[in-house]
């Protein structure tokens, strides 16, 4: 069994370990190898093992696993190329391991451990010095060949761990990305990444009609895999290309209704059952402080506690945990008209509030279920604001964006509305803002001379 969990005491040790050694009961190679352990002053042969180190948390979510290295009464730590999750550790503790990719780790963690081990028992007698010119020249060996590898390889372990954590979305975007580039160069390799070829990418881009918006989501998922390769010592921080160039600006478009219009789509009757059932769960979401239609399937009866909804967005709850407070919506007469209406007539705290979901899904049928919701209802709110000869395009996003602005020019204060949308700082939701009204801008303006003309 890999990774085996060590208990020492009757009390589980945070850091799994297991030893390259020869030496007893409780690890891959039988050692009771736990955070305590001490081998004796005479043990002629140094003793390797892993070790999760939960202490460090890296960019990406994972922790790094790190190379012990015992030897008389001294211990010392080196970097691996090997990171994981918890979740991601966890699996490897399984008795069998059911997906190739854990059974592939495990054979490149045991490989890997084999070769450092065959490398110290190599030098007799044990010298850290010499054993740490031997590990390091190594290390140098292998980051010149990484700098030749493609752009493609850092971008697949990224997403396989986005994956493992069952962030699905995240990865997708990460894959859009990857596309992106290798459109512009195919065999895209970590040495092209120069401040001219982002600037060459950010023209060829705009050129074919992309937004800025786009480019800049693209490039920051870029930059995001130099940060975590720079990170585990894949790349020379040396060769990090976004110093001299900056990543632009989303652009900032309005999405906003004006109220007349939402008056108009909240009241408006739809010709055609599936267009007033995507209209519902549009007026569900505006009146629920913008919830994101994720947010909205992923709701459970147990969410609604009193007077109100109370959630955490599926988007910030991985980075923020126990940092943030849930949202809190007031369930007023329309949110339950439209919950009686269109949710499921099972409520058990355990149930989702409507049908969009079911249990049992893995996180990629999941996240293709959300999609597919997502995608049919913009389809049909698109056709209604044909219909009613709307400003723009309505989609499910449009009403998080009338929400703000509705607040805002209702004088609702600006930290009100920070939380009501979940944000962490308030330059997000000043994001989120559209113009004031027509009448509004008229009122302010007049006030302007007020006083001025004798």
């Amino acid at each position: 069994m890999l990774f085996p969990k060590i208990t020492i005491n009757n009390k589980s040790d945070n850091f799994p370990y297991f030893c390259g050694a020869n030496c007893g009961a409780n690890c891959i190679c039988g050692a009771n190898c736990g955070a305590n352990f001490k081998p004796p002053d005479h043990m002629e042969k140094p003793t390797l093992n892993y070790l999760l180190d939960t202490r460090s948390k890296l960019l990406d979510g994972t922790y790094p696993i790190k190379l012990t290295v015992y030897y008389g009464r001294q211990k010392k730590r080196y970097k691996t190329p090997f990171k994981m999750t918890k979740e991601g550790y966890a699996r490897l503790l399984a008795d069998r391991l059911r997906d190739e990719s854990t059974k592939q780790l495990k054979r490149l963690t045991v490989s890997w451990l084999d070769k450092q081990t065959q490398i110290a028992e190599s030098i007799a007698p044990f010298d850290f010095i010499e054993f740490e010119n031997i590990f390091f020249a190594e290390k140098k060996k292998s980051r010149r060949i990484q700098l030749n590898d493609e752009v493609s390889s850092i971008y697949e372990k990224h997403m396989e761990a986005l994956k493992e954590e069952g962030r699905i979305s995240t990865a997708s975007s990460y894959q859009d990305s990857l596309t992106s580039m290798l459109s512009y160069k195919k065999n895209l390799k970590v040495a092209h990444i120069t401040p001219d070829f982002l600037k060459g990418y950010e023209k060829w881009m705009t050129d074919k009609g992309r937004s800025l918006t786009t480019v800049g989501m693209y490039l920051r998922a870029l930059r995001t895999i130099f940060n975590l390769a720079i990170e585990n010592d894949v790349i020379d921080a040396s060769k990090y290309p976004f110093k001299k160039y900056t990543i632009p600006a989303p652009q900032k478009i309005s999405r906003t209704l004006k109220k007349e219009e939402i008056k108009l789509m909240i009241n408006y009757t739809a010709r055609r059952n599936s267009d007033a059932l995507a209209l519902d769960y549009w007026v569900f979401s505006f009146i629920s402080n913008g919830m994101n239609f994720k947010d909205i399937a992923l709701l459970k009866y147990e969410n609604i506690k009193g007077d109100f909804i109370e959630f955490r967005r599926a988007k910030t709850k991985r980075i923020s945990k126990n940092n943030n407070l849930p949202i809190m919506v007031p369930l007023d007469d329309s949110l339950l008209y439209i919950i009686n209406k269109r949710g499921n007539k099972s409520k058990k705290k355990g149930d989702y509030i409507f049908p969009i979901l079911k249990h049992g899904l893995t996180p990629q049928e999941e996240y293709d279920h959300i999609k597919t919701f997502v995608r049919n209802t913009n389809k049909k709110l698109t056709r209604v604001g044909i219909e009613l000869g709307l400003s723009l395009k309505v989609t499910s996003y449009v009403a998080r964006h009338c929400f703000a602005t509705i607040q805002k020019n209702n004088n609702a204060p600006l930290a009100y509305i920070s939380e009501a949308l979940g944000h962490t700082n308030l330059k997000t939701t000043q994001n989120y803002f559209g113009r004031f009204e027509d009448e509004s801008l008229k009122a302010f303006h007049s006030g302007l001379m007020e006083g001025m003309v004798d």
